[in-house]
């Protein structure tokens, strides 16, 4: 009795929790709903998940409820993996685009101090602008 009001105070913990996010991830709030309620009628019923059990051909309920509870499991993980997946392809995008777009102002700024306004471009200028090479073939 004790262990069951235990797990029924935790259950109807996630019961409330699964409603106030119900705004924000409908599907999720769903889903742990129905696994919550089921999972209260187990805990007050304990013989309909023995005879469940046994419909489905497996020996007691406990070993049902063990073997769906890691089948969600599995897939709680791989939902969060895909999820992680995703941020972590955004912010290579998004650092890519920081990088790029702070990289072409810079660029500019430091061509526009090199080079001398073409207004102010005198004849004794072009003696003391820097040459810049062209590159080789072989490099």
């Amino acid at each position: 009795m004790i262990a069951q009001i235990i797990l029924s105070v935790l259950l109807v913990s996630v019961l409330f929790y699964a409603w106030a996010e119900y705004r924000r991830s409908p599907v999720v709030a769903l889903l742990s709903l129905i696994t919550t309620t089921a999972g209260l009628y187990f805990v007050w019923f304990p013989e309909t998940s023995s005879q469940l059990a046994d419909f489905v051909g497996i020996g007691r309920g406990a070993d049902l409820i063990l073997y769906t509870w890691a089948c969600l499991s599995v897939l709680v993980v791989l939902n969060l993996h895909l999820k992680l997946r995703t941020q972590l392809e955004l912010i290579t995008v998004l650092t890519r685009s920081v990088a790029l777009a702070s990289a072409e102002p810079a660029l500019m700024r430091d061509q526009n101090e090199s080079a001398p306004a073409m207004g102010r471009l005198q004849k004794d200028d072009v003696r003391s602008l820097p040459v810049i090479a062209a590159p080789s073939a072989s490099s």
